[in-house]
């Protein structure tokens, strides 16, 4: 079992987790939802977390085959900002649990990096004091 603190100040953000071999990949009608909705449903079950080996977020680079696109990272969207369509080059082995697991999690006063680890989307980089 496996609980995760805040690099910063020790607290637990999640109570103990069991690892998985792997998150599981979202169906057709799950995107569709979350096209509909804007949020996705968990790949994780709660008390389960999984490790990521595939990279996730910033920096993001053109993909080489910009005819059939690929998601910008794993149970991603495409993206295309404007040079092409592009794909993750960031960080490897990124941590995944379900939201309710890390419920306590908010984000930062006037959503300074509210797009970081504990705000709601995570693409942006980490929140500094949760490595």
């Amino acid at each position: 079992m496996t609980v995760f603190l805040c690099s910063k100040c020790g607290a637990a953000i999640t109570p103990e987790l069991a690892r998985l071999a792997a998150a599981s990949e979202l169906s057709d009608g799950e995107r569709e939802q979350e096209k509909k909705t804007h949020e996705a449903p968990s790949t994780v079950p709660r008390g389960r977390y999984a490790i990521d080996p595939e990279p996730w977020g910033p920096p993001y680079v053109v993909q080489e085959d910009q005819e059939n696109p690929k998601p910008a990272q794993p149970r991603g969207p495409v993206i295309c900002p404007g040079d092409g369509f592009v794909i993750s080059a960031g960080r490897r082995h990124t941590v995944l649990t379900n939201p309710e697991d890390a419920a306590g999690l908010q984000p930062l006063p006037n959503w300074r990096n509210s797009n970081g680890c504990c705000g709601p989307k995570g693409d942006e980089g980490r929140n500094p004091g949760l490595q």
